[in-house]
């Protein structure tokens, strides 16, 4: 499972708002501390030689109970969906060669367990009045709330500023587009912006999850700011890959997810950009003109497919072709009729009236 589907999955259910967090806050309130585990009875028998169970309760779980069975010591067990306390009162023995960098007893059990295990485990100190989530290799300490949302205004801020930045990059590269006056300069400066945007966006997305049904607002926010910047930077890629085919499938999912296992240094530097597009790393950007594939303005155009797209890339080339063929010329290509024949050559009219208007 990948990392942030695996966060996801543990915010799901200590997020503020489940009971599961309301039983965990009131032991943090009471200065108290616990270890609880899920799992199920199947598990337990699976694991018995870790598991030596004290009392068991098998209740529905409550807020309440989890609080006041947390007041014995060792560990509660409860089922993976949070729905009923199988037992209080367990004595948990990991195998102590694992290694840990924990030095509280209960945080170093919860942590073993979970390794040794796979199942998650929870793990609440009374003294640091902290809260730390264990499950196999995973583990993550809960912020505080105070803490978490002046983290998310702070990423918020960062992720407004690279998105205005990177919506005002490709407004300037759609009329150099139109003009056939783009350089390779001006396809890396946008790509930077949209990486960098989506990687702040990445940064916080753990603490929007963390904030659980509080953090709805701050999702939409966020999702309002990166509006189809994921398929923008695939269109990108698509348009000035420096290839006469077009990139599909694997191919594409490869040079895509490269921009985004760069560093921060390294997407500053635009010669590295440019090679990751397939280009010579000592090409100079700035007065290397290239010409787009036609992927992303022919996107905007209504009702025309990407099936539809690839092949008049196939047949054309690139923009300027597709943008000097005739109604005739346009109908010969496979999925395209009357109707979107005269759909392209009104959308790029539009478009061209569009930015002369702009210029203004």
């Amino acid at each position: 499972m990948a990392k942030i589907e695996l966060f996801k999955e543990i915010m799901q259910m200590i997020a503020p708002g489940t009971e599961l967090r309301n039983g965990i806050d009131n032991i943090l309130s009471a200065k108290s501390g616990a270890l609880i585990v899920l799992m199920s009875e199947e598990d337990i028998k699976r694991w018995q030689t870790l598991v030596q169970p004290g009392f068991y309760v098998n209740c529905e779980f409550s807020a309440q109970r989890l609080f006041e069975l947390s007041k014995m010591d060792g560990a509660v067990i409860i089922t993976e969906d949070a729905k009923r306390i199988l037992y209080a009162n367990v004595q948990l023995a990991p195998n102590s060669d694992i290694p840990t960098f924990e030095t509280g007893m209960r945080h170093r059990n919860a942590e073993r367990f979970a390794k040794q295990t796979g199942r998650p485990a929870v793990a609440i100190s009374r003294r640091r009045s902290i809260i730390s989530v264990y499950w196999g290799g995973f583990h993550y300490v809960l912020n505080d709330y105070n803490l978490l949302f002046t983290k998310l205004n702070q990423g918020l801020k960062a992720l407004e500023k690279y998105s205005d930045s990177f919506t005002k990059a490709l407004d300037a590269l759609e009329v150099l587009e139109v003009e056939g006056l783009v350089t390779l300069f001006d396809i890396c400066k946008t790509i930077e912006k949209a990486v960098r945007a989506q990687m702040v966006a990445n940064e916080i997305e753990p603490y929007i999850l963390e904030t659980g049904v509080d953090g709805r607002l701050i999702q939409m926010q966020k999702d309002e700011m990166l509006r189809e910047i994921i398929e923008t930077i695939e269109l990108l890629v698509l348009d000035y890959y420096n290839t006469e085919t077009a990139l599909e499938g694997s191919k594409l999912k490869e040079v895509f997810s490269r921009f985004f296992q760069m560093t921060e240094k390294e997407l500053g530097d635009y010669n590295r950009l440019a090679s990751v597009l397939g280009y010579k790393p000592d090409t100079t950007v700035t007065e290397y003109t290239v010409f787009p594939k036609g992927f992303r303005l022919l996107r905007k155009i209504p009702k025309i497919p990407m099936s539809v797209i690839y092949n008049l890339v196939r047949r054309f080339s690139n923009l300027p072709g597709i943008e000097s063929a005739t109604l005739e010329d346009l109908k010969k290509v496979d999925g395209i009729g009357e109707a979107r024949a005269r759909a392209i050559i009104l959308g790029f009219a539009n478009l061209r009236k569009k930015i002369n208007l702009s210029e203004r």
